[in-house]
């Protein structure tokens, strides 16, 4: 299984995604603490009493994350879309399949090998945008918070990974990705709607497709569970997600949704493993 951790690591190095993603990264880094820098400088709009920059280094956490978790998705689509009919295609999954593993142990080697260094990734840009905040911005971070903010997030790329695995195994890699970009897309779009519902009365109908896309992809209602928890649950987060516009949280995930997520995840390698079984190479 190391073998195939270390092998998804050269595979991602040597391509040019690689480099831009974290080219990107950077740049959202730096970017990022300059506007938390002017912003909480004495001069700058966050300054004021204790509760005011309380609630505008929240404010800065939930930007941040945004942008943060729309990078850790990135990542995830332009390293595994090709997973399956990529290397189909360059004859490498030939050679890699004639050895003498079970096809579906080699599904989900490959998807822990992703898995490994999508956390990675995403665990050090979740660590770097809540360390920015908190030391450039004040925000308290609770170790026990930050832990549980943190597993929520990495969760959130890892469903988007086995969604892209198994997209990989039906579709060509270019068709895969950009089908796999529409759904997170479409995703993240609904959650956006669902925030700035909060500023009227909202239909039963629409409640109901908000409740179908979040089971249908739940990485953005992941994601918002994740920022509740980083931001102290039910403590301090109503301070910074109740009047944010699209950015507002009117619902927070659930224990036994997150279960169901767990279910989703199950399911879609499940299908991955049997397609893989049945794939003509």
């Amino acid at each position: 299984m190391t073998a195939y951790i270390s092998a998804t690591f050269k595979e991602l190095t040597r391509k040019r995604v690689f480099l831009v993603v974290l080219i990107l990264t950077a740049v959202f880094l730096i970017l990022f603490s300059l506007g938390v820098r002017e912003l909480a400088s004495p001069s700058g709009p966050a300054s004021g009493s204790a509760a005011e920059r309380l609630l505008s280094s929240m404010v800065l956490t939930v930007m941040g994350m945004f942008f943060a978790q729309f990078l850790a998705a990135f990542f995830v689509l332009f390293s595994a879309m090709g997973t399956v009919t990529g290397e189909q295609e360059s004859g490498l999954l030939l050679a890699v399949a004639a050895r003498p593993v079970s096809r579906w142990r080699l599904y989900l080697a490959k998807w822990l090998g992703h898995a490994v260094w999508v956390a990675v990734y995403s665990a050090i840009l979740y660590l770097c945008v809540a360390w920015t905040v908190h030391a450039i911005a004040g925000l308290p971070l609770l170790p026990g918070d930050l832990l549980r903010g943190l597993l929520l997030f990495l969760w959130m790329p890892l469903l988007l990974l086995s969604l892209t695995m198994l997209g990989s195994v039906y579709l060509p890699m270019l068709g895969n990705g950009i089908l796999a970009a529409l759904l997170y897309g479409f995703s993240l779009f609904t959650g956006l709607v669902e925030g700035i519902s909060i500023y009227g009365e909202t239909h039963p109908a629409v409640q109901k497709f908000f409740l179908l896309t979040g089971l249908l992809l739940p990485t953005d209602s992941v994601y918002k569970r994740s920022l509740y928890e980083l931001l102290g649950g039910a403590d301090w987060a109503g301070l910074a997600v109740s009047d944010l516009g699209p950015f507002s949280m009117p619902n927070v995930p659930s224990n036994a949704y997150l279960l169901y997520t767990v279910g989703y995840a199950a399911v879609l390698l499940l299908l991955g493993c049997r397609a893989f079984n049945r794939k003509d190479l």
